[in-house]
């Protein structure tokens, strides 16, 4: 198999990117790729490679598809944490209870629902009126042929791709700067997500992941944005939880808010930049569908 080497960078008067030149050798006597690729993949595709020219911290290089498809460390969908005491549950469990009545809020017992109930009552209002008005809202998406996603199906995407999540948020909200980097105390991370047909109902399935930017609460406030309210946002936890903004097909009638845990205590150092996250998504996820 062809293998890449001596990689140069040199930035040209005029042009944004750096460019980059290299070798390729196809030395008849290179080893044949093993039945497992670098990655340890079975696949024979996770040995083809590519150039990263712009690196993810370290500078231009070779890499391979199957690197790239574990640059992202997979995860099992999100179990979300307690509502009261944060609590995390194990996440190859089931999870812990749901609140009967917006089947959102998960709490780790009965008495920390009780005592939550006073904090958690306006936002399960909200969410029970929105989940009324949603099935009219469908009902005259599908009779105008127009693409609809419910909350639900936004929020098992969020929960099913949490490792991609989680990557976007270190990279959109600078986390990899360390604790005392408090972007995300002001800023939420904003999904822009693609998929689904006109004039069905789109399941969480047909979603993909196309774009995401970090965008302060004050823009985010604003009537020719998102119009959020501070105060809406302050119920989820902003200031002392991750808010993150969820778009299909850049409707925003076709939006899910929700809340994040920060980081836990032993993820911090394992943090870096990438500035190649968005490549690194989107690889990832060709890389899934040819396995």
């Amino acid at each position: 198999m062809p293998t890449i080497s001596n990689l140069k960078s040199q930035y040209i008067p005029g042009f944004e990117n750096p460019m980059t030149s290299f070798e390729i050798s196809t030395d008849d006597e290179s080893p044949e790729p093993s039945e497992k690729g670098s990655s340890g993949s079975k696949n024979p595709w996770s040995n083809v490679q590519f150039i990263n020219s712009a690196g993810d911290g370290y500078g231009p290089h070779a890499t391979t598809l199957g690197d790239i498809a574990n640059k992202i460390p997979a995860k099992p969908s999100l179990k979300k944490s307690c509502e009261k005491c944060r609590k995390r549950p194990d996440q190859e469990g089931t999870g812990y209870s749901v609140c009967a009545s917006c089947k959102v809020a998960r709490y780790c017992s009965r008495e920390c629902q009780t005592s939550h109930w006073k904090e958690h009552k306006r936002l399960c209002q909200t969410r029970v009126k929105h989940a009324a008005v949603e099935r009219d809202l469908e009902a005259k998406a599908l009779r105008d042929k127009a693409p609809f996603v419910s909350q639900a199906a936004l929020r098992k995407w969020y929960y099913d791709n949490v490792d991609i999540v989680d990557y976007t948020i270190i990279q959109t909200l600078e986390l990899y700067k360390g604790r005392g980097h408090d972007l995300w105390r002001t800023h939420a991370v904003v999904f822009m997500l693609s998929g689904g047909t006109k004039g069905t109902s789109v399941a969480a399935s047909e979603i993909k992941f196309h774009d995401a930017e970090a965008a302060s609460f004050t823009t985010l406030a604003r009537k020719d944005r998102l119009d959020l309210s501070p105060v809406y946002l302050s119920i989820l936890g902003s200031g002392s939880r991750i808010i993150l903004i969820f778009i299909l097909n850049r409707e925003t009638d076709l939006m899910a808010i929700e809340s994040h845990d920060l980081p836990a205590d032993e993820e911090w150092a394992k943090m870096e930049k990438d500035d190649m996250w968005r490549m690194h998504i989107r690889m990832r996820n060709m890389a899934q569908m040819m396995g």
